[in-house]
């Protein structure tokens, strides 16, 4: 049965922490390597994951009318290479008809206690120690890229299929020609990027909105890297050179969109 999944930004403790590579610590990976937006390999779970201020929400089956979040405040243990976290908070929550906001919300608990660890294949393990809600799941990071992006009269979209991301990027030169790349592009977690392959398309548009095929349109394959500035900017180096000195703006993050 296939459901679609659309979360939203309703993060009590907002993750916005972006890290731009990470070094291991004695052995065990630093705290930077935890951050990000982390997705059970069932498709059934979320991880949006920070430390201490910027706090963990762990999403069960989010986006649908009635969903499961636990909140955390973790600490990194430098001495494992964990996240420690205890005072967890645990919520029921129910979403408004057109899945906008949170209609209603019920805490459960707030002595939950848990830890979170990369194992050694990159993957995040969550150990609940309250009711063991993380059992059988194991995390794979998808980074902070889900969300659209804005510079100038250019425009770009991440949307996570559960394997890969979908890029869409559209450039306007006039109200009549419009440029389209449209990637697959993987995450690299090591470097926190985003590695892509794709198609672009130049088109212009005749006065009644259809295609002007007597005019130079384009096509060709091209590939591309993105990743995020110190102030959070979206980069985008394309091969065909056309992402050159632009920074990009986040305006909406949903957290992903999945079908399982």
């Amino acid at each position: 049965m296939k459901k679609t999944i659309a979360v939203l930004m309703m993060t009590v403790l907002g993750l916005t922490a972006v890290c731009a590579g990470f070094a291991e610590t004695a052995g065990h990976p630093g705290e930077d390597a935890y951050c990000g937006v982390w997705v059970s390999e069932d498709l059934s779970t979320v991880i949006e994951l920070g430390v201490e201020e910027d706090g963990t929400v762990v999403y069960r089956t989010p986006g649908q009318e009635h969903y499961t979040s636990w909140e955390y405040l973790p600490v990194y243990d430098k001495e494992t290479g964990t996240l420690k976290a205890e005072h967890g908070m645990k919520s029921e929550n129910t979403l408004s008809e057109d899945r906008t906001e949170i209609a209603d919300s019920k805490y459960v608990y707030d002595d939950g206690k848990a830890s979170f660890a990369i194992d050694e294949n990159n993957t995040l393990v969550w150990v609940d120690e309250k009711e063991d809600a993380g059992k059988d799941l194991t995390f794979v990071p998808i980074g902070n890229f889900e969300g659209d992006f804005q510079c100038d009269r250019a425009s770009i979209s991440f949307r996570w299929n559960g394997e890969d991301y979908s890029v869409d990027v559209s450039w306007a030169d006039s109200a009549f020609v419009q440029n389209y790349w449209q990637y697959v592009g993987s995450y690299d977690y090591q470097t926190q990027t985003v590695n892509a392959q794709g198609f672009y398309q130049k088109v212009t548009y005749k006065e009644d909105g259809s295609v002007d095929t007597e005019a130079d349109n384009e096509e060709k394959q091209v590939e591309a890297k993105f990743y995020f500035d110190k102030d959070y900017n979206l980069i985008w180096e394309s091969s065909d050179g056309q992402g050159k000195d632009l920074k990009f703006e986040n305006l909406y993050t949903p957290i992903f969109e999945l079908e399982f």
